[in-house]
């Protein structure tokens, strides 16, 4: 066990002595070892989000030390996320790999009707405290549990006990912070003694997203965000690099969500089909998260079914399967979601703008690939110049779990995915197929190891490798595709479409 060391600089985790420091002692003093005890130090593991990077934004600037993350290591076309793909809730998944609907941070405000509280980005109260993300074990606790050192310069959670755990090393949520004092935190972390260095850190960066959210996204503002942040990560990876750590460690970068264009005439205003006065609206934007009041879910479901050609409305028990979000009790009694670029509002919050800022958002289906964010690898288990299809972001808890050599606790995710990517392995497959699909717009299939991600319109999806003697099977939930050598059939929410053919788009390696 590491000692806990001390620095004025940092936030430390209180030591409380009681049955469970006590067995700690035991098993010091018999000699056992706790769950991540090994031979040799474990690797480094560091987490980068960039806030509000779209899978689409490395050609907006130029960018040498992404660009030499993936140069040295493994790319995905993109990051599928979670619903609703909103900063609180996808970070979250991202650290737990459990949806929302099961974790329980479902947006950046919602209602808890079991505490009858409100939880909101801006309540620095709610915000520090644990009760809020008990659903979920994010992978600092994890690693807290069996040992290691966790440290954190922000990401949504990090700063509550959770599991009355909290990481080692922490900083409470500034936005002010200057990058350059984070990178150079995190760097005098790594120059820590062996005994005291983490082994896994946390970093945010939330410009990209700020400028997408004012200006849109692939904006001029966006792109300087980015050329901005990418000369704080070239120095970072500069000093891991003079340290000898570069090579030796594992950097994942992340985004938690992509960023869509949004327009004053795209709104639609609960108001004109709603007695507000009469129910609760948890979270507005891209989704409306609705409570039962004086009038019941039922009747708002039937008041909201057909207000909107661009609105679709469930009750609970009625939300589509795939979006994994109708089990915990802070899913709300009604979901409202509209189409893409759609948002809604009410009509004193349309009144109030004197000026219209808002430019982009983001926050509806995870599928559509504007809502889709970056991941990249790099380190000793990665091949320098690696492609994959699209990822999942809910399997990368159990990505980091086998990179930090610890047992994961339950969730929701899967390594299988990622395997055929670890231990430098090479020459993998990335097959790009077009489908045409009778009566349908044409698609795409882009086909790796163990997964694939089904191009559809506007939206792609990830489907899991299945065994199936007739061919091949890939399938998530609500969602199919089989194939022989000629044709596929494919199912989505229910709908079957097919036999579709296939003929090969791109090179395939």
């Amino acid at each position: 066990m590491k000692d806990l060391p001390r620095s004025l600089a940092t936030m430390r985790l209180p030591v409380h002595v009681g049955l469970i420091g006590l067995i700690g002692l035991i098993l010091m003093s018999t000699g056992c070892s706790s769950p991540a005890s090994h031979d040799t130090q474990t690797r480094p593991l560091l987490l980068i989000s960039i806030d509000g990077f779209r899978h689409d934004y490395l050609d907006l600037a130029d960018t040498p030390a992404l660009d030499r993350l993936v140069d040295g290591g493994l790319k995905a076309d993109s990051l599928h996320h979670v619903f609703p793909t909103k900063t609180f809730p996808t970070h979250y998944s991202i650290v737990t790999g459990r949806h929302p609907g099961t974790h329980g941070v479902v947006a950046n405000s919602m209602w808890d009707p079991v505490r009858d509280a409100r939880f909101s980005l801006g309540d620095r109260k709610a915000v520090m405290d644990g009760y809020w993300y008990e659903g979920g074990e994010p992978i600092w606790v994890t690693a807290e549990k069996q040992g290691l050192t966790a440290a954190a310069f922000f990401w949504p959670g990090t700063e509550a006990r959770i599991h009355r755990v909290r990481p080692s090393y922490w900083k409470p949520y500034n936005a002010r912070t200057p990058y350059e004092e984070r990178v150079t935190q995190v760097l005098a972390w790594m120059d820590l003694p062996s005994e005291e260095r983490p082994d896994m850190i946390t970093m945010y960066f939330s410009s990209v997203d700020s400028a997408g959210h004012r200006d849109g996204p692939r904006s001029e503002a966006a792109a300087a965000a980015l050329a901005d942040i990418d000369s704080h990560l070239q120095t970072l990876l500069d000093g891991l690099e003079n340290r000898g750590l570069f090579d030796a460690m594992h950097i994942l970068v992340t985004s938690d969500h992509g960023m869509a264009r949004v327009d004053i005439d795209q709104y639609i205003l609960l108001d004109d089909y709603l007695d507000l006065s009469k129910l609760r609206v948890s979270d507005w934007g891209p989704a409306g998260q609705i409570w039962a009041g004086e009038m019941g879910a039922q009747a708002i479901h039937e008041a909201l079914e057909s207000a909107h050609p661009q609105m679709q409305v469930w009750q609970r028990d009625d939300i589509p399967p795939r979006f994994h979000f109708g089990t915990h009790h802070r899913v709300p009694d009604v979901l409202a979601v509209g189409a893409l670029e759609w948002m809604i509002s009410n009509t004193p919050y349309m009144i109030g703008r004197t000026q219209f800022s808002l430019m982009g958002m983001h926050g509806w289906d995870p599928a559509y690939f504007d809502m889709h964010g970056l991941f990249i690898a790099h380190g000793p288990e990665f091949a320098p110049g690696t492609r994959a299809p699209t990822v999942r972001s809910i399997d990368l808890y159990a990505l980091m779990a086998h990179l930090l050599e610890i047992e994961p606790a339950w969730h929701e995710g899967s390594l299988h995915p990622f395997e055929a990517y670890l231990d430098k392995q090479t020459d993998q497959r990335y097959e790009s197929l077009d489908l045409h699909c009778p009566g349908q717009p044409e698609a795409r299939v882009i086909v790796g190891p163990e997964h694939l991600a089904l191009h559809w319109g506007p939206k792609v999806h990830v489907l899991l490798r299945q065994e199936w003697e007739s061919g091949e099977s890939f399938e998530a939930t609500g969602l199919a595709l089989q194939r022989d050598r000629e044709s596929a059939r494919v199912t989505i929410d229910g709908r079957r479409f097919g036999p579709c053919a296939m003929s090969v788009a791109g090179p395939q390696r």
